[in-house]
């Protein structure tokens, strides 16, 4: 049976902070370690995504850019994390997390303008997938780290993370049962946008940012559906990453 507490909730004056357990997400709420020599490589190496991709060879630039030695890069790329191009994806991810947050607590951002909770999620939803365009071209390779089998754990965890990020940040304070079905809604609405993001060819991903405004509606118009334990088979971690599988198949 699946089980959550919600410990704490807290907004100070330096933005938003909370705490939480999830027994199924011991690491959950950790983004980067700023301080960690991997971590500041791994930051600088995704300045090279859009020129090479996910591949080691940004890895290795950027230990050379910031005049490490070359020694080091097999510290980093044997990573028990996975393989460097995993690593550098998962990090992808944990950084543009993290961009959210501070897009979340600066005060002048027009994010706090917007009352309605579902309107916020959109918001949050089409400023992450903002974030995707510079290695938009990149992308589906980076996505397909996450779908291979020994990435999979890590690679959910992460997109449930963001989702949880952005609920929380939109004003839902679920718990126990829903806070998982609705997170996992979310889950499977951003993967779902993100994947129709990598075939939009419209002008600044318009259709793109159309189609999240109509599923985040969707999850808005199911209600108390939440709870519904159809929900939790329609949005579980198996069927997002059979969609990511199918939609990257298709290229």
């Amino acid at each position: 049976m699946l089980k959550s507490r919600l410990i704490s909730v807290a907004r100070s004056s330096r933005g938003v902070t909370r705490s939480y357990h999830s027994v199924d997400h011991p690491t959950s709420n950790q983004i980067v370690n700023s301080k960690s020599v991997e971590s500041k490589i791994l930051t600088k190496a995704l300045d090279y995504i859009p020129k090479f991709g996910f591949e080691s060879i940004c890895i290795t630039q950027a230990i050379r850019d910031m005049g490490y030695a070359d020694s080091l890069e097999s510290s980093v790329t044997s990573n028990p994390i996975g393989t460097p191009e995993f690593q550098l994806m998962y990090h992808w991810l944990k950084v543009q997390r993290q961009n959210l947050e501070q897009l979340v607590v600066d005060p002048k951002s027009e994010f706090h303008q917007i009352r309605d909770e579902y309107d916020r999620v959109s918001y949050l939803i089409k400023k992450r997938l903002e974030f995707n365009v510079p290695i938009i071209n990149k992308l589906g390779k980076g996505l397909g780290q996450l779908v291979v089998p020994y990435n999979i754990n890590r690679g959910m965890e992460e997109l449930h993370n963001l989702s949880d990020d952005i609920s929380f940040y939109a004003g839902d304070r679920s718990n126990d049962f829903a806070w998982y079905s609705k997170r996992l809604s979310l889950s499977s609405v951003y993967v779902s946008s993100e994947l129709f993001m990598l075939q939009d060819s419209s002008p600044e991903f318009k259709k793109t940012m159309e189609f999240v405004d109509n599923k985040v509606q969707g999850i808005n118009d199911l209600g108390n559906a939440y709870n519904n334990v159809e929900q939790w088979g329609l949005f579980n971690a198996i069927t997002l990453v059979n969609l990511i599988k199918s939609q990257l198949l298709r290229g």
